[in-house]
């Protein structure tokens, strides 16, 4: 076997490229290494949630980010999720104001809620959508041989996470992981939402938590959407730990994307000519 079973020196290289370039802007990835057709879709799927979310929350996401520059030059609108759809997000930030903060009351966006769910799916999304796009790099500078069986591409095992915690991992055959780390991560999460009552998933409420929370993918945005009338009415004595909860299994699921990657390259090597043992 060999030393090592990283992605060899060039294809590292497009990976990276192709990973900034997605960050960058959606799809941008997948369209420079020929993938077009993939790229269309994601820079489709981002941007479509993204300009939806912003207004249907009436552009107030905006009120939970800021911006950084040099003296009196705003380079960077700083929002997340919403930032991982990068140069949309910078562009939307610099020719909208939030209406909210312009003087609209709260109830003026009744699907303020659902605006928020999209707007940083978009940012989530794009973020994934690089894992993708490093997966498909891999396959198109390393191809399995035409007779090897097939190996799940990595950048499908990382999006399936977001789809469902465990689920890459069960895919690639590693099926007692995937209930131990998709089981775990959904049960934090459904026990901190059950400890804030089902309330605790609130933008306006927790800001900063709730970026973790959408970290959850799939579903933490169900969720969200099903528990967006549920109000909290007392203080309840658990509902920091709830909180914590719920953030922390966002966070977790990101590492379960990460994990499910890596062993699906990991199988995608050992599939190489190269990489297989010698008699």
């Amino acid at each position: 076997m060999p030393d090592s079973l990283a992605p060899e020196a060039t294809t590292r290289e497009r990976i990276l490229a192709a990973v900034g370039f997605t960050i960058l802007i959606p799809g941008l990835g997948h369209w420079l290494q020929g993938r077009r057709g993939w790229g269309v879709f994601w820079f489709a799927l981002c941007q479509i949630t993204l300009v939806t979310g912003f207004l249907l929350a009436g552009f107030s996401q905006l009120d939970f980010g800021r911006t950084f520059g040099l003296g009196e030059t705003n380079l960077i609108y700083f929002l997340i999720p919403e930032g991982g759809n990068f140069l949309v997000t910078q562009l939307v930030a610099r020719v909208y104001e939030s209406l909210e903060y312009g003087g609209n009351y709260p109830d003026a966006f009744p699907l303020r809620n659902l605006g928020y769910v999209l707007s940083g799916m978009s940012g989530v999304l794009a973020m994934f959508a690089a894992a993708h796009a490093a997966g498909q790099c891999l396959a198109s500078a390393q191809p399995l041989p035409g007779q090897t069986p097939a190996k799940l591409n990595p950048g499908k095992a990382a999006l399936l996470t977001l789809a469902l915690p465990g689920l890459g991992h069960w895919r690639s055959g590693r099926k007692f992981k995937a209930v131990l780390m998709g089981g775990s991560i959904l049960a934090l999460f459904f026990l901190g939402m059950a400890l804030g009552d089902f309330a605790d998933f609130n933008r306006m409420r927790h800001p900063y938590y709730w970026v973790g929370q959408m970290l959850m993918g799939a579903p933490g945005w169900l969720t969200s959407l099903a528990c967006s009338g549920v109000r909290f009415h007392a203080v309840l004595p658990y509902q920091d730990a709830g909180l914590l909860f719920t953030t922390s299994a966002g966070f977790f699921n990101v590492i379960a994307a990460l994990d499910a990657y890596h062993r699906a390259e990991e199988d995608w090597l050992r599939s190489l000519p190269k990489h297989k043992e010698t008699p």
